[in-house]
């Protein structure tokens, strides 16, 4: 059983677990941390890239203790250079270009750039076909995690294009990571029969995560020309899919038609004032509340806590949160709504 752990954005740790759990047949010993949940399996990488909350995939190769002085440098050099790491390149001859990313939670008197040069001579000395790239190309990236007194290195498995997904995209202001939008239709339970809305659909990211698992009816709808351009664009043409332009406040859907809905509502930068969210949360709501079938239900993201809470009392959604994110510097929560 090898060891694994997947990087995830703060907050949705649980999700990621769940689904790994749900996955990865084998996943055993399966722990979280903050930004992170480890496990062990048997199955070869690329059944793992099946992971779609997770932002990167590693394979964890060691942890060992750390000082937290500038002396201590020496010591994650040595501890390093002990590892056995000729299994990373196989049967490739030549020399093999690398590079080491870190990171550093706690009182040290070094950096997190000399903590990576440490690790870096540590490889060198242990493989002399490793050469360091400081800049540039590279084959192999290792990541060193310092917290406080424990350290965590490790083999990145994946790049950009599996966290923000190999096809090409066109993103809009303010649009959602594709990961985010995964844990959101992960929460909504896709099932083969669902029929599932997302009223502000922006670029469409909700919709294209969603189209990942089998589905009755989808559809989904913006306000904004630009991004419903984009979002036809980024989701493509699927059968019993539509995406269309139309304003949330009075969604061109019969009632009680979707089971589920899944949006990223609009809060933050892209409303002037509190007052306008909550104005217009009752309106989204009340239409929300008239297209769900009786035991139908919404996942919203948002960071307008108070506007959401007061607009679900006063629409008759009881209300539920699930979870709150840590995103470039917002704080934004995941809410489940359910018709009272």
């Amino acid at each position: 059983m090898a060891h694994f752990f997947a990087t995830v954005l703060p907050g949705l740790e649980y999700v990621l677990e769940n689904e790994i759990r749900y996955k990865i047949a084998d996943a055993k010993r399966v722990t979280l941390e903050r930004g992170k949940v480890f496990f062990t399996s048997s199955l070869p990488v690329g059944a793992l890239m099946v992971l779609r909350t997770a932002d990167n995939l590693y394979r964890l190769i060691h942890r060992f203790r750390v000082g937290p002085h500038k002396i201590h440098l020496a010591g994650i050099e040595q501890e390093i250079s002990r590892l056995e790491l000729s299994w990373l390149y196989g049967n490739r001859s030549g020399p093999v270009s690398f590079k080491v990313n870190a990171s550093r939670m706690g009182k040290h008197t070094y950096s997190r750039f000399e903590a990576a040069e440490a690790a870096a001579r540590g490889i060198s000395k242990r493989e002399a076909r490793y050469r360091h790239e400081k800049a540039g190309t590279h084959e192999v990236e290792f990541r060193l995690d310092i917290c406080h007194e424990e350290a965590v290195f490790a083999l990145k498995l994946t790049d950009a294009s599996f966290r923000y997904r190999k096809e090409a995209r066109s993103f809009t202001r303010a649009a959602l990571r594709p990961t985010i939008a995964h844990a959101l239709v992960w929460l909504s339970k896709p099932e083969a029969m669902d029929v599932f809305v997302d009223p502000c659909c922006g670029s469409g990211t909700i919709v294209s995560e969603r189209l990942a698992y089998p589905y009755f009816q989808i559809k989904g709808g913006d306000l904004s020309e630009e991004a419903v351009a984009s979002a036809v664009e980024n989701v493509g043409f699927h059968d019993r899919v539509e995406i269309r332009r139309w304003d949330a406040r009075r969604l061109p859907i019969d009632a009680g038609y979707a089971d589920k809905i899944v949006t990223n509502l609009p809060f933050g930068r892209q409303i002037s004032t509190d007052e306008d969210i909550a104005t217009l949360y009752q309106a989204v709501f009340k239409e929300m509340k008239r297209v769900l079938k009786k035991n139908g239900f919404a996942f919203c993201l948002t960071d307008a806590n108070a506007a959401l809470q007061t607009a679900a009392e006063q629409i008759g959604f009881s209300w539920c949160k699930e979870t709150t994110l840590s995103l470039k510097g917002l704080h934004p929560s995941i809410y489940l709504l359910k018709k009272q």
